[in-house]
């Protein structure tokens, strides 16, 4: 993003639950956590505001402007410690990280979605002719 960039950046986190009031209380254990670590020396300059940090509910998603100056690794670990704050409701849930995202919700083995998996690989595929033809590639074919 350059100096005179109109486009806003922030990181999206999506949270995933049958629970409809997970993603509340992810967002307000977040904001929660957030809030204290401005208590400290080293995050003092940490931005922690609802302008900053909002909750979509309509779509179960977190966004935080990047304006705040909160780094990725203060909020992977204020959600793995949502997760750990209750260990037996959560004890299938982790925290997923990709890129300026992260997905929190109950981790799901791929044999328990209809995936189709490639015996040489592990590769996984929605449809079975997909994997079919994934297979053929190994020998070459």
């Amino acid at each position: 993003m350059t100096p005179h960039s109109t486009e806003l950046a922030w990181t999206t986190i999506t949270c995933i639950s049958d629970n409809d009031d997970f993603a509340r209380e992810v967002f307000d254990y977040l904001y929660s956590k957030l809030e204290k670590q401005k208590e400290f020396e080293d995050s003092k300059d940490l931005q922690v505001s609802k302008e900053l940090i909002t909750f979509l509910d309509d779509s179960k998603e977190i966004h935080i402007d990047h304006r705040t100056l909160i780094p990725m690794g203060m909020i992977k670990w204020i959600l793995r410690s949502f997760l750990g704050s209750d260990p037996t409701r959560f004890k299938d849930h982790d925290v997923i990280e990709f890129g300026d995202s992260f997905t929190i919700g109950r981790i799901l083995h791929p044999s328990k979605m209809e995936m189709h998996t490639c015996e040489i690989c592990g590769f996984f595929y929605a449809h079975e002719e997909e994997l079919y033809t994934h297979r053929t590639t190994h020998f070459g074919i």
